[in-house]
Formats: structure tokens, C-alpha cells, sequence
């Protein structure tokens, strides 16, 4: 049961990743059209708010991302998927999903708060992994 928990939240988080990487295209069709988006796309405008906050917003998440897969599966491989894992991988998703709002909205310090909530939950699900070092 535990690891169909931190699966699911790893799904979760892929999904959001998903999500995350088609807002740019979205929000660069509507500022400059359909025609021009699928071209070679050599001469585009500035980006509008949106476009540089959703493609900001997925470079945050692409950073922190790896961690948290690796540790993730180093839960599920070291077989540490006990509360604390399964409470900071959900932390760790709750977090980004507020982070990806708050960024988009523009809410400060909300969008740090979110931010800081994620690496708490990364650093959750390191403490169970900790005495596999010396192991």
C-alpha cells in the first residue's frame, strides 16, 4: 500500500510537470497565433507576463525535479516508504502545485513560502534514507 502511495505521487508530480511544460506553448499561441507558433518561430516578441511567468515557473520545477524523483525512488528501491516519505513526497506535491499558482498569479511571498514547503518536503523524505549510508 505504501508504495502504490509514493507511485501515485510520483505520477502526480509527472502530471503536474506535464501540465506545467504545455502552459508556455498555450500562453505563446495566444500572444502570437497559431501560424506563427508552429513556424520557425525566428522573430518572436517579447514574451508576455504570462508566457515568461509560466516558462519561469517550469524552469523552477525542472530544478528541483530530479531531486525529488531520485529520492523518491530510493524510497521505493531501499523499500523506506514509511510515514515520513509518504508525508514529504505529498508536501513535496502540494507545495509545487501552490507554487506553480502562486507564481503564475504573481503572489509574493506566497510563491516562496510554497517554494520553501517543497525542499522541507524533499528533506522529509531524506531522513528515512539516511541510515542507508551506512549500510
Amino acid at each position: 500500500m505504501q508504495r502504490f502511495v509514493v507511485l501515485t505521487i510520483i505520477f502526480l508530480v509527472l502530471f503536474l510537470l506535464l501540465v506545467q511544460v504545455s502552459l508556455p506553448g498555450r500562453f505563446l499561441t495566444e500572444q502570437v497565433g497559431v501560424d506563427m507558433q508552429i513556424g520557425p518561430r525566428d522573430d518572436l516578441p517579447e514574451p508576455s507576463r504570462e508566457l515568461a511567468r509560466a516558462r519561469r515557473a517550469l524552469g523552477n520545477l525542472q530544478e528541483t525535479l530530479p531531486v525529488f524523483l531520485t529520492l523518491a525512488m530510493l524510497s521505493i528501491v531501499l523499500d523506506e516508504q514509511g510515514w515520513l516519505s509518504m508525508a514529504g513526497a505529498g508536501l513535496y506535491f502540494v507545495a509545487r502545485v501552490a507554487h506553480a499558482y502562486c507564481y503564475m498569479k504573481g503572489l509574493s511571498p506566497w510563491r516562496s513560502v510554497s517554494f520553501l514547503s517543497a525542499l522541507l518536503g524533499m528533506l522529509l523524505m531524506v531522513i528515512p534514507l539516511v541510515p542507508h549510508i551506512w549500510r
